[in-house]
């Protein structure tokens, strides 16, 4: 098959849209870039719809016999679709899951930032929570996102929200809570944790807020204003997830 040359091509088009979150709302799908995050993809059983590489990217043969089909392209086409400067191919379309009921612990996002959302998601997924995202926080299906988190979302399980009577909500304060290390002796095995990591500007909403069964603070240096979002909530995730040890199995 001769390779995609034009950036107008229709799929082409089609597929650079998806940088836009009306266009993933619209269609159910994103993009993912790069042999790591297809191979996650295709470990998670995401549903792939189509793969676009380079004549020569060898990578592309990650996508075996059964598989969605692979449109070769040249490189200026491929920066069309990745949408980044020094884009690493494959770039794959896959259908974005709808979010499932909650099952385990839960982070809840009440982040802006694409950066700090990839990490927060790979951290989940590496300590064992479910991710939930606050109704006008970050699209977690951005392409930025799924590149921060690399492979996160298909190692863990996007959620739904769950009713706050329903468990324990934790969230996460500059100061005034209680210490990180205390957290965890303060909570009852049951019910499941929530724990809410909030916007970098503006922290905690404060209907959640409300809501707290518990509200930590990490201590620091004095001088240090806060810490990074994604370093917050990883510590937490961790030191809440070793000192609940007869937490329920999933």
């Amino acid at each position: 098959m001769e390779p995609v040359t034009s950036p107008r091509n229709p799929r082409v088009a089609a597929a650079a849209r998806l940088h836009r979150a009306r266009e993933r709302k619209a269609t159910g799908l994103t993009l993912i870039e790069g042999p790591h995050l297809l191979a996650e993809a295709q470990a998670g059983g995401a549903d792939i719809r189509e793969v676009f590489a380079v004549a020569d990217d060898a990578s592309a043969t990650l996508v075996g016999a059964g598989g969605p089909s692979v449109t070769p392209v040249t490189e200026l086409v491929l920066s069309r679709i990745a949408g980044t400067e020094h884009p690493r191919g494959p770039v794959a379309v896959i259908a974005i899951p709808p979010p499932v009921a909650a099952r385990s612990d839960i982070v809840l996002l009440a982040v802006n930032d694409p950066g700090n959302a990839g990490s927060l998601i790979r951290t989940a997924a590496a300590f064992g929570y479910e991710v939930a995202v606050f109704p006008g926080a970050v699209d977690v299906w951005s392409p930025k996102v799924l590149r921060g988190a690399a492979g996160g979302h298909f190692r863990t399980r996007i959620v739904n929200v769950p009713e706050a009577d329903e468990r324990a909500v934790v969230t996460l304060a500059v100061s005034g809570g209680v210490t990180l290390d205390r957290a965890a002796s303060l909570l009852d095995p049951e019910p499941l944790v929530t724990l809410v990591v909030g916007n970098e500007a503006h922290g905690v909403p404060e209907s959640l807020r409300l809501g707290a069964r518990l509200e930590i603070t990490i201590p620091m240096e004095p001088g240090v204003e806060s810490l990074n979002a994604a370093v917050a909530g990883a510590l937490a995730m961790y030191e809440l997830r070793k000192r609940r040890t007869d937490r329920p199995t999933p």
